[in-house]
């Protein structure tokens, strides 16, 4: 989408400007860490970008908060949604709407150490063979205090695709690398994020098939945790409740996250061979799940039974 088209669905507080980077915060209700992530960002250094907000329909002191750091700063174009397009569809819109070269995106609860910008934009910028860099990052409480450190302990910029995926897929870890920098054009090729609970890591896993990732390990993102983040507050069929925006009936959650892993690898920039290899780097993850995707498919049975008896009550009693 062009910045004029953009513009005509929902019209920003400022004109339009370049800028290498492109920042995009999704966010929904927000406000509790909102304006320490705004500053966060507004205080990055040596580094030109720009901020698009993604507001999914607040109802608290979000587009408030918001609308005043776009009035103060020019760097930031800021759009409340005109309905909630759930959270992936709230990031993925993000994506579309930037034009800028390069992308990331920032969390509402989330803050950046000064120089966390620069070094991934020149870490890319000097890595023509790679298509995302990240930092490592320190996790913080509600208060901001340190209640942890984490460093990548994936091979993401190993030569071959086949070795980054099946780390990404094997390896136990947090998927931090989905708030590193990306080359956007090479997002864009992905499917994105899938509307599955999981998405990053099939994302980020996806994206491993397209190019190498640089690794900057300084902790440069302040990661917080607290008990209300989306992904902790509410479980895989929850999730699919609230945050899905399509028609379907019946969740089969984990069943759903096996085929877009295989979409992604059959999409991916791969020849027939490596295509094959990493095929068989999802049998770590077959094996953890399929137990759960027995039941999907059992529970999903029982759920499809009863909309069919409930669809044959309606007509009876027509």
């Amino acid at each position: 989408m062009n910045r004029k088209a953009a513009a005509k669905v929902a019209p920003t507080l400022i004109g339009t400007a370049s800028a290498p980077i492109a920042v995009g915060l999704p966010v929904y209700n927000g406000e509790p860490y909102l304006t320490r992530a705004l500053t966060s960002l507004r205080e990055q250094r040596d580094v030109d970008f720009e901020l698009w907000i993604g507001d999914n329909c607040s109802t608290d002191g979000t587009e408030e908060i918001c609308r005043d750091a776009a009035r103060e700063d020019e760097r930031i174009r800021y759009r409340r949604r005109e309905r909630n397009l759930g959270s992936t569809g709230n990031h993925n819109r993000l994506v579309h709407e930037a034009n800028a070269r390069f992308f990331t995106w920032a969390a509402s609860d989330d803050a950046y150490e000064p120089d966390r910008l620069r070094k991934m934009f020149d870490a890319l910028s000097d890595r023509p063979d790679a298509v995302l860099a990240f930092t490592s990052a320190r996790q913080i409480d509600a208060d901001e205090r340190t209640i942890g450190h984490w460093n990548n302990p994936c091979r993401t910029d190993h030569a071959d695709p086949v070795v980054r995926i099946r780390d990404l897929i094997g390896l136990p870890h947090e998927n931090y690398h989905c708030y590193g920098l990306y080359l956007r054009d090479v997002l864009a090729r992905t499917h994105l994020l899938p509307p599955v609970k999981n998405n990053d890591r099939i994302l980020i896993a996806e994206l491993a098939l397209y190019g190498r990732f640089v690794e900057i390990r300084e902790e440069l993102l302040l990661h917080r945790l607290h008990e209300r983040r989306l992904t902790q507050s509410v479980s895989s069929r929850d999730w699919y409740r609230t945050q899905r925006t399509d028609s379907k009936r019946l969740v089969m959650p984990n069943v759903e996250e096996a085929g877009w892993y295989l979409k992604a690898i059959a999409g991916a920039p791969l020849g027939r061979q490596q295509r094959a290899l990493a095929l068989l780097a999802l049998r770590p993850w077959i094996r953890e799940n399929a137990g759960p995707m027995a039941l999907n498919v059992a529970r999903a049975a029982v759920d499809g039974a009863r909309i069919a008896a409930s669809a044959s009550g309606r007509l009876l009693r027509k």
